[in-house]
């Protein structure tokens, strides 16, 4: 073999290791199609569309219910299981259920309206929140579904309340988002139609600045004056109320809510 023929070969073996390294950098830091090479930009490599907002604004996650038991964890919640003079609500614990990788709220087909609110076993000030969640049908008017933030120390005339999902369509086609402020002032409201009988991902960002609520990561009511901002501690309760509006309410058709997770985040 002449010294020629050596020179060509040591050349394509070169070249044969050449296009290896750039099929193997390509498999890892993801193919540019060349325009890098050619003096242009690289490819922007554009996250995967999501309908939480925790994975579009990548909030830090602190805590999580999944519900893959057969119980309520109460190491995580606390059920009501009391009468209320207040909201005039029969809320039992019974009425609160795990199955199926769900948490199930029913308002039971009974005179006094018995149903589920689960409380989370942890206030903090701000915060992040989202449950992801569906409301079958049928329901009853009397069923007010809702998931809220609510004062740890119970005074929501002194601190406001964050209602950041509530519902009071017997054909779950729309959804509420209501914002009490300190003196219990009503600071914002907004009402958005959507198919409830689905599931979607309800989530609120709570901020000494701001308060947003979000359906499927989309921001649908915000309110950013600091002076009717809550700002002692809170946590998440997730509950269907009972509110009887005629005598045809009583006793109500059995009426539930699915919850598939609750995700809390800083």
């Amino acid at each position: 073999m002449n010294r020629r023929v050596v020179v060509i070969l040591a050349c394509l073996v070169l070249a044969v290791a050449g296009v290896a390294a750039v099929v193997v950098a390509g498999r890892r830091f993801g193919d540019t199609s060349g325009d890098a090479a050619a003096g242009g930009e690289p490819t922007v490599v554009v996250p995967p569309k999501s309908d939480e907002a925790a994975k579009i604004y990548g909030w830090q996650q602190i805590g999580a219910d999944e519900f893959d038991g057969t119980k309520v964890d109460t190491a995580k919640w606390a059920a009501y299981d009391d009468y209320n003079d207040v909201s005039q609500t029969m809320w039992s614990a019974k009425q609160c259920s795990v199955a199926g990788g769900m948490l199930i709220l029913t308002g039971a087909h009974d005179d006094a309206g018995s149903t589920c609110g689960l409380a989370w076993q942890g206030d903090q000030v701000y915060g992040r929140w989202e449950v992801r969640a569906r409301f079958p049908v049928p329901a009853a008017i009397a069923y007010d579904p809702v998931f809220l933030l609510w004062p740890q120390n119970d005074d929501k005339a002194g601190v406001g309340e964050i209602d950041f999902a509530e519902e009071y369509d017997p054909n779950r086609q729309y959804i509420e988002s209501w914002l009490h402020g300190p003196g219990d002032r009503q600071v914002a409201y907004e009402r958005k139609y959507v198919d409830l009988t689905q599931w979607h991902n309800f989530a609120v960002e709570w901020e000494a600045s701001h308060i947003t609520s979000y359906i499927d990561g989309v921001a649908w009511l915000g309110y950013a004056d600091p002076a009717f901002i809550p700002s002692q501690p809170m946590h998440l309760t997730v509950q269907q109320g009972f509110t009887p509006r005629t005598k045809a309410d009583v006793p109500p058709i059995t009426s539930t809510v699915d919850v598939d997770w609750v995700r809390i985040y800083r």
